[in-house]
């Protein structure tokens, strides 16, 4: 007996909820071990932040699938913005941040695997290859720039009024000139927007099998 459309549907939506469930799991793990790490100012952190949006983002992702749902046109534009923001901590953490503070504080230690490498990954993999929904607009190469390039303006101020430092050397508006801040903005903005475009183009050539 050949499986009917519903049954590949569910089949489909199985991959998307194990490796979400993962994620959900993996996420609360780091989050647990970054609020006793951090305490109150974990969110001064761009890879945390990355992180507890993909969490919340599966979370729903999770209660979607299991109401019998589709996942919505915002729910995707939403994971856009944290895989791509998630990609970001894994290159920075790679190329920026390892070959000076070492590959084991980045990648090996307590929850760095999951925060710089397993999320990122298993985040790409769901929203290109395993999610099924309504691709957003050419505008949502646009959202995870934006998100960054906020979340960077508000560590600025911060660190300009002396509240926080960093926690990025990009960051430290006392320490860098104002041309090697505006430089890393731009390079993050170019990385962030050149990744959501790359991302969308996988996703609409995926959507075509």
């Amino acid at each position: 007996m050949q499986p009917t459309w519903s049954d590949r549907n569910i089949m489909m939506k199985k991959p998307v909820f194990i490796i979400n469930l993962i994620l959900v799991i993996l996420e609360v793990i780091a989050l647990i071990h970054d609020i006793y790490v951090f305490g109150a100012g974990l969110f001064v952190w761009y890879t945390i932040d990355s992180n507890v949006l993909q969490l919340l983002v599966s979370a729903v992702i999770l209660m979607t699938l299991c109401r019998g749902r589709e996942i919505s046109k915002k729910l995707t534009a939403i994971h856009f913005v944290s895989a791509v923001g998630l990609t970001v901590t894994f290159l920075i953490a790679a190329f920026v941040l390892a070959p000076e503070g070492g590959i084991a504080y980045y990648f090996l230690e307590n929850v760095a695997p999951i925060n710089h490498l397993i999320a990122p990954l298993l985040s790409v993999l769901s929203l290109l290859f395993l999610e099924k929904s309504e691709l957003p607009g050419k505008t949502v190469i646009f959202l995870p720039a934006s998100a960054t390039m906020l979340y960077g303006l508000i560590c600025l101020f911060l660190n300009a009024v002396r509240l926080i430092d960093g926690p990025y050397f990009f960051l430290q508006v006392y320490d860098q000139p104002a041309s090697v801040i505006v430089m890393w903005f731009a390079i993050i903005a170019v990385l962030c927007i050149g990744l959501a475009a790359l991302y969308r183009v996988i996703r609409v050539r995926m959507q075509k099998r």
